[in-house]
């Protein structure tokens, strides 16, 4: 009965939701700059390769620090494919093409 007077957790509002993505941009872009830099594929392996392997790790850390990104996969998706594109390690042409790939892998998440 008392369980009916209690504060209800609030939703996060518009600018939290848009901090918590502009942070967890920042630190996705980071860790996507060292596994660039530091994990050598063949020279053949398609973009979208290196960006599945790159995200299997990458969702337990996005679990633990922005849990509010995995409520879809769109937006995990979305929030990966922005930070690699802010981080100029590949033009947007070859991003859009691992996009598309990684689509056709997982269906439109």
């Amino acid at each position: 009965m008392f369980g009916f007077f209690k504060k209800r957790a609030s939703l996060p509002t518009t600018e939290d939701v848009q901090l918590i993505a502009a942070s967890a941009r920042q630190d996705i872009k980071r860790k996507w700059l060292y596994f660039d830099q530091t994990i050598h594929f063949k020279a053949e392996a398609p973009l979208s390769e290196k960006i599945d392997l790159f995200a299997q790790p990458l969702r337990e850390f996005v679990a633990k620090k922005y849990p509010l990104l995995l409520t879809s996969g769109e937006i995990f998706w979305l929030t990966v494919f922005s930070a690699i594109l802010e981080s100029g390690t590949h033009s947007k042409e070859l991003v859009n093409e691992a996009i598309e790939e990684l689509q056709g892998k997982y269906g439109a998440r």
